[in-house]
Formats: structure tokens, C-alpha cells, sequence
């Protein structure tokens, strides 16, 4: 059992192949709802030209809803509240994030805590009206910035991005499936950025082609800018024999020890922490080991800045470099060029 660090419950987070194997039906409609029609996301709220509650849209055989309904609800409560216009259309509600996040063909239909919502114009109040009312959504974010502006640390210079949580719990996850293998990955997202990860991912493409080359099996990968450890962590159950994952930004160190927790039985590996994550800086730049997972694959989980990572590792195959949007990885290429024998990879 995995308790949730945001909400501290045992139901939030959940092992990868509890989660995976619960997938096929999560957003499904069943026969009966499977025909019902969205709604005109371009036409302004009053325009719908119907009362919002809780049971507006919902199946009266499978219990969910159409995430449309879902929103419209949402936005009802903002335009009630004055945060926002009855002349603003759907689309401009704020952006939806399915608990758990996988690759859809057709719009999800929703059921209990299925969704984190990010409202660009909204109060504590408001929020707490929502989580209250509206069955489906699991946590209201307070979104600044905009959603171009991404959440996180960028460099360990710049000043952290983040949103605020205003009510209920922000722990999502995206289910992950490739060559390298299927795995889940949970972020909190008042404190990191959202990446929705698909089949076709140039990211997943581009790690798929190095494990057909050859070039994943028995050696030593840094993810270097680790996040979650999405992309480290599938290394690992490609044939990797030791993967680093670092990074600078405490919140991510947390989201890897949980997310190596929840995928072990993938990962043939047990857990064990070296520095209580409590004792660490919100941002580091000095190396530290926080913990140390061994089994089929033996990975280290390090907080640091990537550029002095370097001097502790000394030496590995492959370093990934995945950057913000607009961060140069010049510096960092830099200072693992020495030290990398095979290959840089920058994202």
C-alpha cells in the first residue's frame, strides 16, 4: 500500500499493474451513453440553454458523464460565483486532467474523483463549491501563468514555477506504453508540469530506437533532468544495468521515489532511501544520493544540479537531457561530453 503524499490516502495511488489492468473500461461509455452528444464548446454558457447539477448528463445505467457535462457543471459554478462571463464558451472553462492519463479515441466519460481541474480565474471558495458539487473532479488548481507557462524548475537559477491547490488533491498519473514496456507514472501537479505522454511520443521514439540499436542493454543511462522518471525508468526495464535519475527540483526527487515504489514489480527492484527527502533543499545544487534501488537493474536517484552530477558519476553510456521548452542544454552537454561514452541525447 502506497499512501498519497497530497491527500494521504490509500487510494490514490496505486501500483502500475493494479492501475494498467483496471484501464479497458475507465472512460468507456456503456451501450446506453455511447451515443450521447457533446456539447457545443464554442457557444457562450448561457447559450446552453440548460441548468447544470450534478446529475445533469449522467447515465442512468453506468453512472458517468460525458466530460463536457462535467466542465459545463464547473463553469456553472464559476459564472455563479462572478469568476467568470455567461458569455464564455466551454472551451474557455479551464483545462480538464483525467486522474489517469492514457491514450483516448474518443472523449472520456467520467465517474468519482476522475478529474483535476486548472481554473485560470478562480477562488478558494469556488473551489471548495466545486470538489463539493461536482462529483467527478478529485482537485481544483489555481493556474498563473497561463498554459504555456510551464510548472516547475527550469534551472536551478530561476525561480520555480508553480499553481496552488486549492481544494481537494492534485496526484495524477499517465499510464505509459512502448518497446521498452508499460509503466505508470504519478506527478503532483501544483508542483510539476503537465506532459501528456502518447504512443507516438518523439520522446518514447526516440529511447525505442536506441533499445533496437542495441544501445540500452547492459549499460549505465543518467536521466539527467528526471522529472517524474518517466524516461529513465523505462530504460531500466530495457535491459539498462544501472540508470541514474537526478534532478534539481525536490518535488521531482519525490515523484521518482514514488514512481520507483509503484513500478517495482516491473522493475524487479526493492527501495531504499539514504536521505530523508524531509532534510533536502527545494532546489540543490550540491550532489546528493537520496536513494538506492537494486534488483534486476540497480538505480540511484540523486538530487543535485545536472552539471555537478558530473563530477560524482565520473562515467556512464548514455546521459539524457531533457530541458524546459526555451533551456538551452549547451551547459549541460558540456559538462557530460567527457564523461558520456556512447551518447547524448537532448530532448
Amino acid at each position: 500500500m502506497v499512501i498519497c503524499p497530497t491527500c494521504g490516502s490509500p487510494e490514490c495511488v496505486r501500483p502500475a499493474e493494479d492501475l494498467i489492468a483496471g484501464t479497458a473500461g475507465m472512460y468507456a461509455p456503456c451501450n446506453l451513453c455511447a451515443a450521447e452528444r457533446p456539447l457545443d464548446k464554442l457557444a457562450p454558457f448561457s447559450g446552453l440553454g440548460r441548468f447544470f447539477d450534478r446529475d445533469a448528463g449522467r447515465c442512468p445505467a453506468c453512472g458517468k458523464r460525458h466530460i463536457d457535462y462535467v466542465m459545463a457543471q464547473v463553469l456553472g459554478i464559476l459564472v455563479s460565483r462572478g469568476l467568470k462571463s455567461g458569455r464564455t464558451p466551454l472551451k474557455d472553462a479551464g483545462s480538464p486532467l483525467i486522474a489517469c492519463g492514457f491514450e483516448l479515441f474518443e472523449a472520456p466519460r467520467l465517474g468519482s474523483k476522475s478529474l483535476i481541474v486548472l481554473l485560470d480565474h478562480v477562488d478558494r471558495a469556488a473551489a471548495e463549491l466545486i470538489l463539493a458539487e461536482v462529483p467527478e473532479v478529485k482537485g481544483v488548481l489555481k493556474r498563473s501563468g497561463g498554459p504555456l507557462k510551464s510548472v516547475g524548475l527550469s534551472d536551478v537559477g530561476v525561480k520555480p514555477h508553480t499553481y496552488e491547490l486549492l481544494a481537494g488533491c492534485d496526484m495524477r498519473s499517465d499510464i505509459v506504453s512502448s518497446l521498452l514496456g508499460e509503466m505508470a507514472f504519478y506527478r503532483n501537479h501544483r508542483q510539476m508540469h503537465v506532459e501528456f505522454w502518447r504512443n507516438n511520443s518523439v520522446k518514447i521514439k526516440v529511447l525505442e530506437q536506441l533499445f533496437l540499436d542495441g544501445g540500452l542493454e547492459g549499460r549505465t543511462v543518467v536521466d539527467g533532468m528526471a522529472s517524474a522518471g518517466t524516461l529513465g525508468l523505462l530504460t531500466a526495464t530495457a535491459g539498462a544495468r544501472r540508470v541514474i535519475l537526478n534532478d534539481a527540483w525536490l518535488p521531482a526527487v519525490k515523484n521518482i521515489l514514488l514512481n520507483i515504489e509503484v513500478n517495482k514489480k516491473a522493475l524487479g527492484v526493492e527501495l531504499r532511501q539514504i536521505a530523508a527527502p524531509e532534510s533536502l533543499p527545494l532546489i540543490s545544487k550540491e550532489p546528493t544520493l537520496v536513494a538506492r534501488a537494486s534488483g534486476a537493474v540497480e538505480i540511484d536517484v540523486y538530487h543535485a544540479d545536472l552539471r555537478r552530477l558530473a563530477g560524482v558519476v565520473k562515467e556512464c553510456d548514455v546521459c539524457i537531457i531533457d530541458t524546459f521548452p526555451g533551456i538551452s542544454p549547451d551547459a549541460f552537454v558540456k559538462a557530460w561530453k567527457g564523461i558520456t561514452k556512447d551518447r547524448i541525447i537532448t530532448l
